[in-house]
């Protein structure tokens, strides 16, 4: 599928992926996952869906713990997890694939995957199938489609706690957000174009966002981008600010003031958020800003609309070939 046909196609993923993973949840027994230190572990933008949820987690009282495939394989029992939940819409990372084997035999292993039949969920107690509907090379349904996925785990093993997200609002709201995002990233690509590196920057939920953000300008867009959790970011990278780099901020109040300062300061800025104080007052020239509806746990759904649409946009003036990788490794799969 083209990039921007499975950007376009998230909503309707969404819903049919939902019905997929609560039919599953509904049937299995998740005793072993229920108060324990959980790891959750993926690789690439299967890591940033992690990132994006683990407060939801951790809010619901649930001891979890992100690592990507390689950590999780190179710390074995000093990770101090007591079970695992996998994430590899191939089914197929190699490293996520490493780590499961060298867990110790009796060891929860919980898969969620597009691919029920692979190399991973033959390691598996029990999948949850991600069911998504056919997606670009990027994996663009599976980013979102893994956050909600993961949300709709987190409320199956925390049922006494209020759910992530109210799940129909969370689609019904993608629709108009989405033209919204097709219409900024149109807005900003006659700046955009001359840019030359991206910083993107968020904190809770969005520094997955941000990550995720980052390895679209990379892959699809073949730019050089960095992705900062914000308080690291003010701790020395805020240094490279300045003419040719675009700074992408993400969150709430604090990314708020981050984006007016280097807005006034003669920087390019995006700050994509819920709060309203950043144009109260009009706002600095060089600050741009798109809003988002407020959708609980759930809300790096939408935050990263308006990264897909941009990079689409950037990636066709840069005639890029639509979601083609140019580097191709040859140990990143198995099976």
């Amino acid at each position: 599928m083209r990039y921007i046909e499975a950007v376009r196609a998230q909503g309707k993923n969404l819903r049919s992926s939902r019905t997929a993973v609560t039919d599953r949840l509904r049937d299995l027994d998740l005793a072993q996952w229920r108060n324990r230190r959980l790891a959750i572990t993926g690789m690439g933008a299967s890591t940033n869906a992690i990132s994006a949820v683990l407060g939801a987690y951790w809010s619901a009282g649930l001891p979890a713990s992100g690592w990507s495939g390689a950590e999780l394989g190179s710390a074995g029992t000093a990770a101090s997890a007591e079970a695992v939940i996998a994430v590899s819409q191939t089914g197929q990372s190699a490293e996520v694939y490493s780590a499961l084997q060298k867990l110790p035999r009796g060891f929860p292993r919980l898969v969620m995957t597009d691919a029920e039949v692979s190399p991973i969920a033959g390691l598996a107690d029990v999948t949850i199938p991600l069911a998504l509907l056919e997606d670009s090379a990027v994996r663009t349904l599976g980013y979102t489609g893994t956050v909600q996925a993961l949300l709709l785990l987190r409320d199956a093993l925390a049922p006494g706690c209020a759910p992530a997200a109210d799940w129909d609002q969370l689609a019904d709201e993608l629709e108009p957000q989405l033209v919204s995002a097709e219409q900024l990233a149109a807005q900003l690509m006659p700046t955009w174009r001359n840019a030359t590196a991206f910083d993107v920057v968020g904190s809770g939920m969005h520094a997955g966002t941000a990550a995720q953000g980052a390895l679209l300008l990379r892959e699809v867009c073949k730019l050089p981008a960095s992705a900062y959790e914000t308080y690291q970011y003010l701790h020395g990278p805020i240094e490279a600010v300045g003419p040719g780099l675009v700074l992408i901020a993400i969150g709430g109040e604090r990314e708020e003031r981050l984006a007016t300062s280097m807005a006034a300061a003669g920087a390019t800025v995006l700050l994509i958020t819920t709060g309203e104080a950043a144009t109260a007052a009009g706002g600095p020239p060089g600050l741009t800003v798109f809003r988002l509806p407020n959708v609980d746990m759930a809300q790096a759904v939408l935050a990263v609309l308006p990264l897909q649409t941009i990079t689409w946009l950037l990636a066709e003036d840069r005639g890029c070939p639509d979601g083609e990788f140019r580097y191709h490794q040859d140990d990143t799969k198995v099976g």
